[in-house]
C-alpha cells in the first residue's frame, strides 16, 4: 500500500505546475483538487461511503491538506456543491444572453442547457440532484440557497419584468416552475434517463407556456 506521504510528494507534471506558486496559491490549487476529488467520487460511489481519506487519495494529497481548507466533509460537499450551482446556472444565463427575451424561447433554451447538462454529466448531476439530500444542516442550507439562485434565474431572465424577487408575487411562480423542473430532473437521473431529453423538454414546455397565458399584460 503507498503511503499517503509518497502520493504528495510524488514528481509528475501535475505537481510541477505548483511550483514556483505563493503559498496562498498552493492552498487555493489544494482546495480545487479535493472539490473536484469529491465531485469525482461522490458522483459515483456516493457521498455516504466516501471518507475523507479516499477524497484524498483521489486528490494526491495528504489529509493534513484536507483540513487546511475544510473543517469536515460536510464542509468539502456545501464548498462542492455550491461550486456546481454556479457552473449550472452561468450556463444558463450565458445561453439565454444569447436569445431573444421571449418566454417561450428562453424557457426552451434554460431546459435544454438544463437537462443537456445533466445529461451528458451524469456524475454532476447525481451530486446537483440526488448526495445533496439530507447530508447535513449546513448543505441544505446550500440547497435551498441553490434553488432561489434557480427561481431569480427563471423570474429574471424567463419571465420579466417583475419587481424585486423577494417582494414579487411572481417569485412565486417561478419558484413553481424551479420546482417542477427539478422533481423531474431527480425522477429522471433516478430513472437512468429512461425518457429522452426532448420528451422531458416540451413536458415542462407545457407549464411554461400555460403560466405564460395566464400572466396578466404589463
Amino acid at each position: 500500500m503507498v503511503e499517503m506521504t509518497n502520493i504528495d510528494e510524488q514528481e509528475s507534471p501535475t505537481r510541477r505546475r505548483y511550483r514556483g506558486a505563493s503559498p496562498a496559491e498552493r492552498v487555493a490549487q489544494r482546495r480545487v483538487r479535493l472539490i473536484e476529488a469529491a465531485l469525482s467520487l461522490y458522483g459515483t460511489a456516493g457521498y455516504a461511503t466516501t471518507p475523507v481519506k479516499a477524497v484524498c487519495v483521489e486528490a494526491g494529497l495528504t489529509e493534513r491538506y484536507f483540513y487546511e481548507s475544510f473543517a469536515n466533509r460536510e464542509e468539502l460537499f456545501a464548498a462542492l456543491y455550491q461550486h456546481i450551482v454556479e457552473e449550472m446556472g452561468n450556463l444558463m444565463v450565458d445561453a439565454m444572453a444569447k436569445v431573444p427575451e421571449e418566454t417561450e424561447i428562453r424557457a426552451r433554451i434554460l431546459l435544454d442547457t438544463y437537462f443537456g447538462k445533466i445529461a451528458n454529466d451524469p456524475v454532476f448531476a447525481r451530486v446537483l440532484l440526488l448526495e445533496v439530500l439530507g447530508v447535513s444542516e449546513l448543505v441544505h442550507q446550500a440547497y435551498r440557497d441553490a434553488m432561489q439562485r434557480f427561481t431569480d434565474v427563471v423570474q429574471r431572465h424567463v419571465l420579466p419584468p417583475f419587481a424585486e424577487p423577494d417582494h414579487s408575487p411572481e417569485n412565486i411562480v417561478a419558484a413553481g416552475l424551479v420546482g417542477a423542473i427539478v422533481h423531474v430532473a431527480m425522477r429522471w437521473v433516478i430513472s437512468d434517463f429512461a425518457r429522452p431529453q426532448a420528451d422531458v423538454v416540451d413536458g415542462l414546455m407545457t407549464i411554461f407556456r400555460a403560466v405564460a397565458a395566464q400572466r396578466p399584460a404589463l
